[in-house]
């Protein structure tokens, strides 16, 4: 009898067991909340909290929010904006204040981002959104997003810091919004309209804390890498043939970078106001901090031959302007009919060691903004390119070259870096040359269409 008893026990704890593993299983599976690792292709939309998990192939229908939760995308993994009937409803991914995310793909497995299409503008992009500084008087909503496709989520960006010490500043940016490494994005940038347009990648408030390496962002619709205040710090990015600025900065960004390429096809159509940097501390001009003070150091802004592109012109290599400061040094910029644009009340540069540009603090004089005509600084470029010249970031005129326009020596990291040990001290000039080759692998899509 107690054997019968023990038996019979067993078999309804067994079946019990099981019921409830399904059950959960199901609930899992089926939990808008939660999207676990798997093989097969999935399709994501709407907000999703917790832990989640990506692999193989996922698709993103319409914006995804990540709200008080963490994405951990794997390498590898293949994540696609799926198409909307209008621009306004493209497919994004927007990581929230609450939010963060962990994509780390390899040099030879990356983590890659793309629209259905291969049409620049067909989907969205990647949205980071923090609560590091920012020198408006409340928080912000990031452009390219509107509150009422957030489903009720707040998805503002910032905490408002106008004029105060850089001590507090530097408090709030002192936060991590998690890990992007080797990750590729094609395609991004749908707009809502003109000026309210979403990029490849979009930075609001994003702290010092947060890793950014290894980022490519291809044929984008608008920007390549816009930041919107915060102090995230990054390294290895690259801008190839995005429409508008290849890097942007407003808001009172003040992080630090190193090692950035931006590259234009000569056979790409672009925007009205295209430039290789574009850097403001507010839209109107303000003159309030935190003041936007990017730190670049091996830089290289490509253009064109004649700098133009499909018969149109391209702008600047660089604009500097509306009270923005920037330091830059031991760079090179090239192909534009006008190196740098300088203007704006309030506004500093210092611009030491650049090829395209000239050494030393440049003065604002109201009556007399600078612009430099790259003209102007050609026999220079081309007696260090040699035998680069302007064909140096492109095989047969289409493709990448990984080696462009090498400076072997002249870089200083002392006079304007004051030796911060964030910057990898190397000889060159520039974002790279054969001894640093880090656009190697499968990781950069270093072809133009035809």
């Amino acid at each position: 009898m107690k054997t019968f008893v023990k038996n019979f026990i067993g078999t309804i704890l067994f079946a019990f067991i099981s019921i409830s593993l399904i059950c959960c299983s199901k609930d899992d599976e089926m939990a808008p909340a939660r999207v676990n690792t798997r093989a097969a292709d999935i399709t994501v939309s709407g907000v999703i909290t917790g832990t989640n998990n990506w692999s193989g192939t996922v698709y993103l229908d319409g914006k995804v929010f990540v709200v008080n939760g963490t994405l951990t995308i794997a390498p590898g993994t293949v994540i696609i904006g799926k198409a909307k009937a209008t621009a306004a409803e493209a497919s994004a991914l927007i990581i929230t204040k609450t939010g963060k995310i962990y994509a780390e793909g390899t040099m030879s497995n990356p983590v890659i981002f793309k629209g259905e299409s291969n049409t620049k503008g067909s989907w969205g992009g990647i949205v980071i959104l923090g609560t590091g500084a920012i020198n408006q008087p409340t928080a912000q909503v990031i452009e390219g997003i509107t509150s009422a496709q957030a489903a009720g989520n707040d998805v503002t960006y910032g905490t408002p810091a106008r004029n105060l010490p850089q001590s507090q500043i530097d408090a709030f940016n002192n936060t991590s919004s998690g890990t992007l490494r080797y990750v590729r994005v094609e395609y991004a940038g749908a707009a809502i309209a003109p000026d309210n347009e979403l990029n490849a990648f979009t930075f609001g408030g994003v702290g010092s804390g947060t890793v950014l390496e290894n980022l490519q962002a291809y044929y984008g619709a608008d920007d390549a890498f816009e930041f919107f205040g915060g102090a995230a710090n990054a390294k290895y990015l690259i801008s190839t043939a995005t429409d508008d600025d290849a890097f942007d900065f407003d808001f009172g960004y003040q992080g630090k970078l190193q090692f950035l390429v931006a590259v234009l096809d000569p056979n790409g159509s672009y925007s009205a106001n295209a430039n290789g940097i574009e850097c403001d501390n507010n839209a109107t001009g303000e003159q309030v901090a935190p003041y936007t003070r990017p730190v670049i150091s091996n830089l290289t802004v490509a253009g064109t031959a004649n700098g133009s592109a499909n018969g149109g012109t391209v702008l600047y290599g660089a604009q500097f302007r509306r009270a923005s400061q920037f330091v830059l040094c031991n760079s090179i910029i090239y192909g534009y009919n006008t190196c740098i644009d300088y203007n704006g009340t309030g506004s500093y540069c210092m611009a030491n060691n650049v090829i395209g540009l000239i050494s030393g603090a440049i003065p604002y004089n109201p009556a007399n903004p600078v612009r430099i005509n790259c003209s102007e600084v050609d026999a220079t470029l081309m007696k260090l390119a040699a035998p680069f010249a302007y064909a140096g970031f492109f095989t047969n005129g289409r493709a990448l070259n990984p080696i462009a326009l090498p400076a072997s020596s002249g870089a200083n990291f002392s006079d304007c870096l004051n030796n911060d040990p964030f910057f990898i001290q190397v000889t060159y000039k520039g974002a790279l040359n054969s001894a640093n080759y880090w656009i190697t692998g499968p990781w950069v899509n270093k072809v133009f269409p035809n």
